[in-house]
């Protein structure tokens, strides 16, 4: 389970449209620190409080012997956001990354991330007295086709799902879709995901009255 159904429902929905191939993802840590402003309200006031943040950040290329691009996912408790990749490429760039007060990362941090560009909200996560030990990363190999969880956080998760560009038609808008071909054979809930808009959030069902 991927924690879900949406995301479930993708994964099975390809596999049996596309092809698998090896995609491996390598990549670093990085830690600075910088001093910002309090609160936006101060934004452009050149005046205090500030204070001091420190910034993990994760900086990684996805590659494949094909061209290929992808959606990103950001699962919190609430809600699932999803953002499509811009471009197409042998190499696709990724970055997860953590900031947090200097001196309170057990307080809490804010969790971000983007898939070559195509960039995910930040939302709050559980901090650590090593902010590194507050995210854990997937694995260094991906399957094409596959929902993949890249960067998981005590209360959110960073999933991708690789795609060949040769599966794929650029409209006028340059937004990616899924070939006619492939779009007709898949459920009626992941066939919009993959022909329509460029990113969206999936929220939970309210409640029957």
């Amino acid at each position: 389970m991927l924690n879900h159904p949406l995301l479930d429902q993708l994964d099975s929905s390809l596999r049996a449209v596309v092809p698998a191939e090896s995609v491996e993802l390598r990549g670093e840590w990085t830690t600075s620190s910088r001093r910002t402003y309090r609160s936006e309200a101060q934004l452009g006031t050149g005046s205090g409080p500030l204070v001091d943040v420190v910034d993990l950040s994760w900086r990684g290329v996805l590659t494949c012997s094909s061209a290929i691009t992808g959606i990103a996912f950001l699962l919190t408790a609430d809600d699932l956001y999803w953002v499509k990749a811009p471009d197409a490429s042998l190499t696709l760039p990724v970055h997860v990354s953590l900031h947090a007060y200097a001196g309170y990362t057990t307080e809490g941090a804010t969790f971000t991330a983007n898939l070559a560009g195509a960039y995910l909200p930040g939302v709050p996560v559980a901090g650590s007295a090593e902010l590194r030990a507050a995210c854990t990363l997937g694995p260094d190999v991906l399957t094409s086709g596959r929902v993949t969880c890249l960067a998981r956080a005590s209360s959110a998760a960073f999933f991708v799902v690789v795609i060949q560009r040769s599966l794929l038609k650029v409209g006028r808008k340059r937004i990616w879709r899924v070939r006619d071909d492939i779009a007709s054979s898949l459920p009626a809930g992941i066939r919009e995901l993959l022909t329509r808009r460029r990113g969206g959030v999936v929220r939970p069902a309210p409640p029957a009255p």
